[in-house]
Formats: C-alpha cells, sequence, structure tokens
C-alpha cells in the first residue's frame, strides 16, 4: 500500500436534478485533487436521491444506467482520467437487465471502472423503500486491488453486517470505504462504527455521509443530514473529519508504512485473534 492523500465527500444532493449532482460531482473532484487526493470517496445515492415509496421501480429503471457505460459514470470516468485520481463513486442505481442495484463503482486514474461492488442489504424505509420497489440484493463481496491498496467498499447499511468488514480483511483489503446516506437521526452512529471497523480489521475507513435538506419529503416530517463523513486509520483513531448541515471534505494521509506496523504488532501480541472455531454459531 502506498502513502497518498485520501478524500471523504460530504455534499448535499438535489432530490430532483441529477445532472446539478453530476455537475457538483465533478467540481468537487477538481477541487479535491488540486488539494492533492488521489484517492476521492462520495456517498450512497449522490446522483439521483434515495429511492422512496413515492417512486416506482419503473421510474428507478429511467433514473439508473449501466455500469460501465452509463453516462454519468462515464462522466465521471472521464474526470478521473483527466485528473489522474481514483474515485469512488459512492452509489448509483445500476440497470442490469431486468434488475435494478444499489451500486458503488470503482473508477481508476486511467478512466476505466475497475470493478463494482452491489448492496448486499438493502432496505425498506419509507425514505429508502430498495426492497419495496424490487431493488435487488448482491451475494458478492470484493475487494479490488489498485496502485494505492487493496480496496472494499462497504455499502450504508451493510455496516449493521460486521461480518462484512471482517471479511474484507481477511481477503486482504487495506482500505474500506464506506458511502453511506443517514440523516442527522443516526449521524451520532456514524464515528463509532468507523473507528471499531478500522481498529477491529486494521485497515484504513473512509466514510462518506450527506449534508443537507431533503427536498422530497417522505413521511410528516423533513429529513436533515449533517454527516459526518471522515477517515479513521487501523488503530480507530479518526484523522480526517467534517460535520454539519453543509458540504464539506475530510482530507487524511493515508501511509502503508503505519498499516504494516500495526499489523506486525498485532499479530506478535494478539496471536490468538482470529479464532472461528469459538464463534462457528455465526456461519451456521
Amino acid at each position: 500500500m502506498e502513502e497518498f492523500l485520501a478524500a471523504s465527500v460530504q455534499m448535499s444532493i438535489d432530490s430532483y436534478s441529477p445532472e446539478k449532482n453530476l455537475k457538483k460531482t465533478l467540481e468537487i473532484m477538481e477541487r479535491a485533487a488540486k488539494h492533492g487526493a488521489r484517492l476521492i470517496v462520495f456517498p450512497e445515492y449522490f446522483l439521483t436521491e434515495c429511492p422512496s415509496k413515492n417512486r416506482s421501480l419503473d421510474e428507478l429503471r429511467k433514473m439508473g444506467e449501466p455500469i460501465p457505460g452509463g453516462s454519468s459514470v462515464e462522466a465521471i470516468c472521464k474526470k478521473a482520467e483527466e485528473l489522474g485520481v481514483y474515485v469512488v463513486a459512492g452509489t448509483i442505481l445500476e440497470v442490469d437487465g431486468e434488475k435494478v442495484y444499489n451500486t458503488s463503482a470503482l473508477i481508476g486514474p486511467n478512466g476505466e471502472v475497475i470493478g463494482k461492488q452491489r448492496k448486499t442489504h438493502p432496505e425498506n424505509h419509507a425514505s429508502k423503500h430498495e426492497v419495496g420497489l424490487g431493488i435487488s440484493a448482491s451475494d458478492e463481496l470484493k475487494v479490488f486491488d489498485t496502485e494505492l491498496g487493496k480496496i472494499g467498499i462497504l455499502i450504508d447499511v451493510d455496516a449493521n453486517v460486521p461480518e462484512i468488514p471482517r471479511i474484507y480483511a481477511l481477503r486482504g483489503a487495506e482500505i474500506i470505504c464506506w458511502p453511506l446516506n443517514w440523516s442527522v437521526r443516526w449521524a451520532y452512529l456514524v464515528p463509532a462504527i468507523a473507528s471499531t471497523y478500522a481498529y477491529v480489521t486494521q485497515c484504513y475507513l473512509i466514510a462518506s455521509n450527506r449534508a443537507g435538506l431533503r427536498e422530497e419529503q417522505v413521511g410528516p416530517y423533513p429529513l436533515y443530514y449533517m454527516g459526518p463523513s471522515l477517515i479513521a486509520n487501523p488503530e480507530g483513531e479518526i484523522t480526517g473529519y467534517v460535520d454539519g448541515f453543509y458540504e464539506g471534505v475530510a482530507y487524511a494521509e493515508l501511509s502503508g508504512e503505519l498499516l504494516k506496523r500495526i499489523r506486525e504488532y498485532n499479530r506478535e501480541t494478539y496471536p490468538l485473534w482470529r479464532r472461528p472455531e469459538v464463534f462457528k454459531e455465526v456461519v451456521e
């Protein structure tokens, strides 16, 4: 793993204009790259708004696109190549035949989609009505080998399942990117989850959350978002952080040397760190 600067983007999302969201995304990429970031992570549903119970599956198909090949993805790929950066494209509604997925694309500095991770645990809230609308769940967990390091992507409430980051670590992940879209109601959990997973997996964790007011109202009360967005190191220390109602970017240096040192120390100090025979019930 290299030493480099990472950026976790906290952005507001226009509920009704994917075009405005894409324009803003490309502008943020430019600013982050000028700041020196080589990996830029965006939130869940950063282009289209979360699919609410007000929508239909047909609408989602029209809003979605293939990955790779979709117009929004291609625009981000082109900008990534222009800037020479890696991008975790939050999540995008992916259309694949008759199915629709909530998918994150990892894009490389050559402008190509390195790979994609689909959400494994879709939700069914009124404000994020994935199961009710027919969004499909994935059964695959992938770790992508890049020049920066090995990257796994944890999508939103997939973080409620601790086995997923653990599997990423067992498969060699060094960086876990967590695009999410959690309202102020759950904001307090984000630093706790990020620090814990970074510590127990001995990985860097980059959490990218949303900011601002959701224009589309679902239910009796409006939804507000205040991040946080952050970066935690493999000791669980938060080294980059932004929060609040407004947009921002959290930056932090990621060090392969620090990661190596922490992992070597843990192997020596905690030789029985992994004992799967103790928790067989988890996989039964």
